[in-house]
């Protein structure tokens, strides 16, 4: 299957990861294609301030700087169906939310846009940096209910998606991205992104593929309790 960062690739690049294995394998020094049978679903940042109303980015940004305007309302519908899927399936879901400094969290340019609103039950946790792992309770949250994988979904894919897949391999997780329920503000940082994310730490895959995981995903008898962040 042709993979969205193929035309930014060089007759070089091509051959290497061809060479080196990265298509089948992934990282060579860490698994990074390593898979476990109970997932979470991680929602990072799906904030108003930073999705912003459903007009193009350069409209959205004389708004609001962070704001991605309708390059987020073109993945809200895959980032709705893979929640839906991992509620249905009783798999825990978690939002985080970035909290700029200087800004009051109960702002409501903060708060989960309307359409995804976490329900009573689900975990919402607040950070000050990139990566949803670095000093918040998220890691407690998932070992305290056995998940060995964690999906991500939301933005931005070079930075926040990012930098979580990173630390949640560094926490020995296995790491699933739908690339159609993540997104960047660059086009080039969105498709770079998940090429490094493909070849060093992540499992890169359509969402249909990610929905079939769900499915089969173990039912809980617990779930994620709320509060992890306000």
């Amino acid at each position: 299957m042709a993979k969205l960062w193929n035309d930014l690739l060089s007759e070089q690049d091509r051959a290497v990861i061809e060479k080196a294995g990265y298509a089948e394998h992934g990282a060579a020094s860490w698994d990074s294609r390593e898979l476990g049978g109970r997932q979470a679903l991680v929602v990072i940042d799906m904030q108003q301030f930073i999705v912003g109303e459903n007009v193009p980015i350069l409209e959205a940004v004389e708004e609001e700087r962070v704001a991605m305007g309708e390059i987020a309302w073109n993945a809200l519908d895959p980032v709705k169906t893979m929640l839906s899927a991992c509620r249905e399936a009783a798999v825990p879901v978690v939002f985080t939310r970035v909290i700029p400094k200087g800004r009051d969290p109960d702002e409501s340019a903060l708060q989960i846009i309307d359409q995804l609103a976490p329900r009573v039950d689900e975990t919402v946790i607040d950070k000050r940096s990139s990566s949803a792992f670095f000093d918040t309770p998220l890691d407690g949250h998932l070992r305290e209910h056995e998940v060995d994988t964690v999906i991500l979904i939301g933005n931005s894919t070079s930075g926040c998606v990012r930098a979580t897949a990173v630390d949640a391999r560094s926490h020995k997780y296995g790491v699933i991205i739908p690339e159609e329920c993540v997104f960047d503000r660059i086009e080039a940082s969105h498709k770079i992104g998940l090429l490094d994310l493909w070849m060093k730490y992540a499992t890169v895959m359509p969402l249909e593929e990610a929905l079939g995981i769900v499915a089969t995903a173990n039912s809980r008898d617990t779930e994620i309790v709320s509060g992890g962040g306000r």
